[in-house]
């Protein structure tokens, strides 16, 4: 996919014959390509149609939500046909901005949609959000082994849609609980690190280190007069690997308190 300026788009109007300038059409957006699938969901506005060889060449320029101009958009990426819901609209053109305000990777967006499917599901259950914990754990799925420990700028993304969207749920306790606690997560300096985020830098280093004084990539052998570097480095591997499992079962235990 390609990005482009308003002046790109003055020149496709004036210097391409194949172009087809569009006014006030929208469509929903949908695709499989791995690096755009943060707007998945979004109605955008469809600016022009750009004709190709033939139809598995043409292309659609559109802008996303946040601002961003598009135009290499396949046709089969386009829902013209959709039903209209202005506050799904409104939701998902607030997350596009606060995505692009926080400069999440497309990893982190990934995480942040799956827990903004859970906190919709939990908003309209009732369940009320009185911890900072009772928001981390939206980001891992309950039946997945898996704990997904959100970065601090993930929680505030996630906090600052709770803010934005409370006005279309009737959450209870919102004021007296859940307004304090996104108060909170918003105030955390970026800059601060978890338990779990020291020890896994620490066993980069363990790996790096294992990697230096080993005799070739199996990492199953130390080099010759590193025998008892590479014992050291392997057991500290061992103990942190121990040290990260007890920890994330301790946010797992928080996570099902928080529940």
């Amino acid at each position: 996919m390609g990005l482009i300026d308003e002046n790109d788009l003055k020149d496709y109007e004036k210097f391409n014959s194949n172009y087809e300038k569009y006014n006030n059409k929208q469509a929903r957006f949908n695709t499989k390509i791995a690096s755009e699938t943060r707007h998945n969901g979004e109605v955008v506005d469809v600016l022009g149609f750009i004709k190709g060889k033939d139809i598995y060449d043409d292309r659609y320029i559109v802008r996303f939500n946040e601002g961003t101009i598009n135009n290499n958009i396949m046709t089969n990426e386009l829902e013209f046909d959709f039903i209209r819901n202005s506050v799904q609209e409104d939701m998902r053109r607030e997350l596009s901005k606060i995505i692009k305000s926080y400069e999440l990777s497309d990893k982190e967006v990934e995480e942040l949609q799956m827990a903004i499917i859970n906190y919709d599901y939990e908003a309209n259950e009732g369940t009320v959000f009185t911890r900072v914990e009772s928001i981390e754990r939206l980001f891992t799925d309950e039946d997945s082994k898996e704990i997904i420990n959100p970065s601090i700028k993930q929680l505030k993304a996630m906090a600052e849609y709770i803010r934005y969207t409370e006005k279309y749920y009737m959450l209870y306790g919102y004021q007296e609980y859940t307004e304090k606690v996104i108060d909170l997560i918003l105030s955390k300096d970026e800059n601060d690190i978890s338990k779990i985020d020291l020890l896994n830098e620490m066993k980069d280093m363990i790996n790096h280190n294992i990697m230096c004084y080993s005799s070739n990539y199996s990492l199953g052998k130390a080099k010759q007069g590193f025998e008892k570097d590479f014992e050291r480095e392997n057991k500290k591997l061992i103990l942190i690997e121990q040290m990260i499992k007890e920890e994330k079962q301790k946010v797992k235990r928080k996570n099902k308190e928080a529940r």
